[in-house]
C-alpha cells in the first residue's frame, strides 16, 4: 500500500484497491472496505460518509497488518475473526471452515422438512460441525417455530468445537438443547433409532482435486474439513451405510459436490432400501441430497 501521509479513508480505498487487483483477488473494492468498516467500527454508509477522514496511527497499524494478510490470499473471514451464515455472526479461525451462503440451502431443506412433517421433541444429529454455524442456525429457527428439539453436533476437531461452542454462547446464550461432542464417525458403529434428521456438510472435495483449488481456500481453510483424501465419498458411504440399518426411520440430509449427483446416485444403488432426492442451490448447482426410507 502506497505510504501517504495522514492517509484518508478514500486514499487508501484507492491505492489498496489497485494492489488487490495486481493480486488477482475477487471484489477488491469491497475488500478494502470490509477491512476499513472493521477497523473504524462502522458500516459502509458512514465509511462513506467520512472519505476525508485520516486514520489515527493505531487504525492504520492495524489495517496495514490485515492488508498484508489479505495481499497473501488469506480469506476476509479469517483477517476480521467473523462471517455471517443465516443472518447471523459467526466466529471463525483457521480450526473452522469458513460457512458458505450456498450452505444455507441445507438448513432450509431440513426446517421445510420439519414443517411439513411436524414432530414433538425432535432429535437431530449434525456430523461435522465445524463452527457450528449449521446446528445453531437450525436450533434459532426452531425456537422461532417453538418446536421442542435435540441438537447432538460431533466433530473429529477439539479446536473447531471450542469455535463452535464460542459461537452458541455468543448467538444463542445458554442453550441446554444444542450439545457439541468431541467424536469420529468413523468410530461409530450404529446411529441412535430414535434420531429424526441427520444433517451434514461432510469433507467432500476429491484429493485429486483439491491441489487445484483456489489458494484462498486449499491454503488456509482446514483440510480435514475439505477432502476426505479419496474420491471426496468417503463420509457419504460411511454416513449411508450406518443410515440403512432398518431400525432408522428418520431422514438423513447432505451438502454435496455441484459435480457429486451422478456419483451419489450410483453409490445410493448400493443400498436398496434407501431413496435419494436432489435440489439446487440459488446458482443452479445441485447443492443438497435429502435421502429418506
Amino acid at each position: 500500500m502506497e505510504r501517504i501521509s495522514n492517509p484518508t479513508v478514500l486514499d487508501i480505498i484507492k491505492s489498496s484497491t489497485e494492489l488487490l487487483v495486481k493480486k488477482n483477488i475477487t471484489n477488491p473494492r469491497l475488500n478494502v472496505e470490509l477491512m476499513l468498516c472493521e477497523v473504524l467500527d462502522c458500516d459502509r454508509v458512514k465509511l462513506y460518509l467520512d472519505f476525508e477522514k485520516p486514520l489515527t496511527k493505531n487504525e492504520l497499524d492495524l489495517y496495514r497488518e490485515w492488508f498484508k494478510r489479505r495481499l497473501n490470499h488469506e480469506p476476509l473471514q479469517y483477517i476480521t475473526g467473523h462471517a455471517y451464515f443465516y443472518g447471523y455472526r459467526f466466529k471463525v479461525n483457521e480450526h473452522v471452515l469458513i460457512p458458505r451462503q450456498e450452505t444455507e440451502i441445507l438448513v432450509e431443506k431440513v426446517i421445510e422438512d420439519i414443517k411439513n412433517n411436524p414432530k414433538d421433541n425432535l432429535s437431530i444429529l449434525e456430523i461435522g460441525t465445524g463452527s457450528g454455524c449449521i446446528s445453531i442456525a437450525l436450533g434459532k429457527k426452531l425456537d422461532e417455530l417453538e418446536m421442542k428439539y435435540n441438537i447432538v453436533a460431533i466433530d473429529i476437531s477439539k479446536d473447531a468445537l471450542d469455535v463452535a461452542a464460542y459461537n452458541l454462547e455468543k448467538i444463542e446464550g445458554s442453550n441446554e438443547k444444542i450439545s457439541f461432542v468431541e467424536k469420529d464417525i468413523f468410530e461409530i458403529d450404529t446411529f441412535n433409532k430414535d434420531i429424526d434428521y441427520i444433517v451434514s456438510n461432510p469433507p467432500y472435495i476429491p484429493y485429486t482435486e483439491f491441489e487445484g483449488l483456489n489458494e484462498e481456500v486449499n491454503k488456509y481453510e482446514p483440510t480435514i474439513s475439505l477432502t476426505d483424501y479419496k474420491d471426496g465419498l468417503t463420509f457419504y458411504r460411511k454416513i449411508l451405510g450406518l443410515y440403512s440399518s432398518p431400525v432408522i426411520t428418520g431422514k438423513l440430509f447432505f451438502e454435496i459436490a455441484y459435480n457429486q449427483k451422478k456419483n451419489l446416485e450410483n453409490l445410493l444403488k448400493d443400498f436398496p432400501n434407501i431413496t435419494g432426492k436432489f435440489f439446487k442451490d440459488y446458482s443452479d448447482n445441485d447443492r443438497v441430497l435429502e435421502v429418506s426410507k
